[in-house]
């Protein structure tokens, strides 16, 4: 039997050989996965930059799938089977920045716009570009306490079906962001090599 313990708690279980057995070490020693540990990459140009766009935001949600289910009648039965698959949209919250050290815009949130007001549609004649001008390849990594990859989520053929910026408010002082909702046509889930068992 493999077991599993949780931070904080020794939980006995049986080996094998029926010994209860603590675990391997002390509590407190396992390294949990904290969701603000993350980064998001557009891995290709975007606009008339030569490399990609690296986003630190504040919020973002991992891509996951849903799969239709087909039902097959079978006289007084009823059988359902795997259909088509969907994978969910992933949203990405950053905060909007007026000036840096070198910087006196938001360079991120310029890009952005771009990507979604140039590159993919031009808003002057309401016109689609081709799609090799504007789907673009991400990548989502969860991050250790080191700043180590622990999951990798490759994104292929982004685009952004939204952009959503905070809404103005002469009573409200909090921070101003922006949030973006991107479509992609595939994932896939990897997981470092120096992590696998």
């Amino acid at each position: 039997m493999i077991g599993d313990q949780i931070p904080g708690f020794q939980i006995p279980f049986p080996n094998a050989c029926g010994v209860v057995n603590f675990g391997d070490g002390p509590i407190n020693t396992i390294e949990t996965a904290r969701k603000h540990r993350y980064r998001l990459e557009i891995l290709e140009p975007l606009g008339d930059k030569v490399t990609g766009l690296l986003l630190y935001g504040y919020k973002c949600g991992r891509p996951n799938i849903e799969i239709d289910e087909i039902a097959i009648h079978n006289a007084q039965d009823e059988i359902f089977r795997p259909g088509k698959q969907h994978w969910k949209a992933v949203e990405f919250s950053f905060y909007e920045k007026l000036r840096g050290v070198n910087i006196l815009y938001d360079q991120a949130a310029e890009l952005v716009y771009k990507w979604w007001g140039s590159t993919m549609i031009n808003l002057n004649t309401s016109l689609h570009r081709e799609p090799s001008e504007y789907l673009k390849n991400a990548q989502l990594e969860m991050l250790d306490g080191n700043g180590a990859s622990v999951w990798v989520y490759q994104l292929y053929d982004c685009w952004p079906s939204r952009i959503s910026p905070s809404d103005l408010d002469y009573s409200d002082t909090s921070i101003a962001d922006i949030s973006i909702t991107l479509r992609y046509g595939k994932a896939r889930e990897l997981r470092p090599p120096e992590l696998l068992p």
